[in-house]
């Protein structure tokens, strides 16, 4: 059954019920009981996390410019182009060099389309523009990937990798194990995560002050 409602200029809205429910139930939308207008769509439009427990390694890394992390990555395909993308996650790893800074930034790869960085700021002559920073402490480092937002503006498959900066020459990035990872208790192994989530731009205001 169907039942529709029409606009009283133009157009109309139809609320159908399903073929049939589960074991034949009879089932009750319940309204709310005060004036108002219901809304057309939530918050999270659609989430993806990506887990790997796996033990990779990024070699070649350096201060020339940024590295991808071929096994940190995630992907979403966006049912708006006017949607923003919320990007996080735990990223376990350690780093071969115990004293240098290694420092991080999302890089969007669209299917059949663009490659760009996602920075959270503007570099500035020598000086990279980076969203998440830490130090390869000789042991394994769980480095949380607080928020950071993308405007998806397309409609096909994205894929958002991780890329590394070291301020070291020729450094390597092991992921989820320690750069020595000896059968020793010191010697940890971890898990990382990387969850993207599609944002209903009908809730969501994204200001950018420089």
């Amino acid at each position: 059954m169907t039942v529709k409602l029409v606009g009283s200029t133009s157009g109309s809205v139809s609320l159908q019920a399903p073929a049939s429910t589960s074991g034949g139930a009879h089932r009750v939308l319940t309204l709310p009981d005060e004036d108002g207008t219901l809304s057309t769509g939530g918050g999270i439009v659609k989430a993806a996390v990506r887990r790997y427990s796996g033990m990779a390694q990024t070699t070649g890394i350096g201060n020339a410019g940024f590295t991808q992390i071929d096994k940190a990555y995630v992907d979403i395909t966006p049912t708006s182009a006017s949607n923003y993308i919320k990007l996080g996650g735990l990223f376990t790893w350690d780093g071969s060099d115990t004293e240098s800074q290694y420092s991080f930034r999302w890089k969007k790869v669209i299917t059949g389309g663009s490659t760009t960085s996602i920075d959270s700021s503007v570099a500035s002559g020598n000086r990279p523009a980076i969203t998440y920073k830490d130090i390869g402490n000789g042991g394994l480092v769980s480095l949380q990937l607080n928020s950071i937002f993308d405007l998806s503006g397309t409609t096909s498959s994205i894929r958002y990798y991780l890329e590394v900066f070291c301020d070291g020459a020729n450094q390597t990035l092991y992921l989820n194990r320690t750069h020595a990872d000896l059968n020793d208790p010191r010697d940890e192994r971890g898990a990382s995560y990387f969850s993207a989530e599609e944002i209903n731009n009908s809730i969501f205001t994204y200001t950018n002050e420089t």
